[in-house]
Parts: C-alpha cells; structure tokens; sequence
C-alpha cells in the first residue's frame, strides 16, 4: 500500500491526537483506506478530527504511530506531501496458544521530502468515527474549553482558511465543524453552570467621593 497525503491535511489532523495519553493508540492517527478513497482520523477523547483523501485503494486500516506522526514538522517551506508505505490490508494475530493470538504489526515508512523514517503499527481498537461525528444538530448551546476551540482555528489556519468555521452547537452531545468539505470536527461539550449575576464588588467605588470646593 501506497498512499499520499497532503502535509497540510497530515498536519491539520495531527493537531487533536493525545498526546503521551496511556491510550497509546490515542497518540498516533488511524487511515483507513478502501475503493472510495483514504479517511485520516485523530482523537483525543475530547475533539475528533476526520479528513477525506480523494482516490483508489485496496481495503486496508492501520494506525500510525505517535513517533511517526511527529516526524511531519511544519514549516514555510515544507514538502507538500507525505508519503506512506505499508502493507495491504487490517492488523492480524497470530496463533500461538493464546485465545486471540499475538499481534504481528506492520512496517511502516514515512517518506517526506528527504526525510525518511520508519516505525511498527500500533495494536489497539481505534474510536470508530462514524458513530462520533453527528450527521445532524440540534443548536442547542453548550460550554467548550477554549483550548479545543483554538485547535479548530489553527486547523483553519493551516487549511488556508482565513476565518474560524464555527461550531454548529448539539447541547451534551458532540459538536460539529465543517472545515470544508474535506475535513470534519467533532467537539464534546463540558458540563458547567455559568455565573448569571457579576459580583457586587464590580459595581462597588474604591473610594469615597471627595466634595469638590469651589474657589470664592
């Protein structure tokens, strides 16, 4: 398997993995590919990003590691693609006594301009993305850690987009934002109740008004 991808999309996606998350598969990224084209997903477990990559390939999934993953720094004069190489098809395990068997991962190589690195597949059950991302929202509004929302805005960023998507709010339930049609966010709310009254010493003077003497 032969796959190409945009560094800005790579890039753009690599924004919401964990990082150093004991849900070690969390920290790299999950491609799956197939006859209608490659999905490139990250996680944290608080934002899911999915992209669509445009072409042909043979049925295969796999998930890249974080080491690998953060081999792709970007910088103004990049290279335009990554470059992946692995072998077709899903994670296997083989049989040696144990009721699900040993995993056998995969070599992976990552080609990027003239940087050229290897790794081994990540054994783990990624987050299946088609049940997070919404296919419809309610508007009802919701609290979101600023934090999550400033990865949306870099990620518009780095997608040349000049203004923030926006979050189409869905009350307790995930959030969305449609970079383009290519790029899809999912957002998960926190629960909290904001203060509707400011506090009384807003309003309060810090000291007493002096009477003002006029001169005679």
């Amino acid at each position: 398997m032969n796959i190409t991808i945009s560094t800005d999309i790579f890039a753009a996606v690599s924004l919401f993995r964990a990082i150093d998350d004991v849900r070690y598969y969390l920290n790299g990224l999950y491609l799956e590919t197939g006859g209608n084209g490659a999905r490139l997903v990250a996680c944290d477990g608080h934002q899911l990003a999915v992209a669509k990559i445009e072409g042909e390939y043979s049925s295969s999934s796999i998930i890249l590691p974080g080491s690998l993953v953060a081999a792709i720094k970007l910088k103004s004069k990049s290279p335009l693609h990554v470059m992946l190489e692995f072998a077709d098809g899903h994670q296997q395990f083989k049989k040696n006594g144990c009721a699900d068997g040993v995993f056998v991962p995969r070599e992976i190589t990552l080609n990027f301009g003239e940087t050229t690195t290897s790794a081994k597949e990540l054994d783990g059950k990624f987050p299946d993305y088609r049940r997070v991302v919404p296919s419809v929202v309610d508007s009802t509004t919701a609290q979101f850690d600023p934090r999550l929302v400033n990865r949306i805005d870099r990620a518009c960023s780095i997608l040349s987009y000049k203004f923030f998507s926006g979050i189409a709010y869905n009350g307790e339930s995930s959030a969305l934002s449609v970079i383009d049609e290519s790029f899809v966010v999912v957002t998960m709310p926190f629960k909290t109740v904001p203060q509707t009254i400011s506090p009384a010493w807003v309003q309060e003077t810090l000291c007493e008004q002096v009477p003002v003497r006029l001169a005679a």
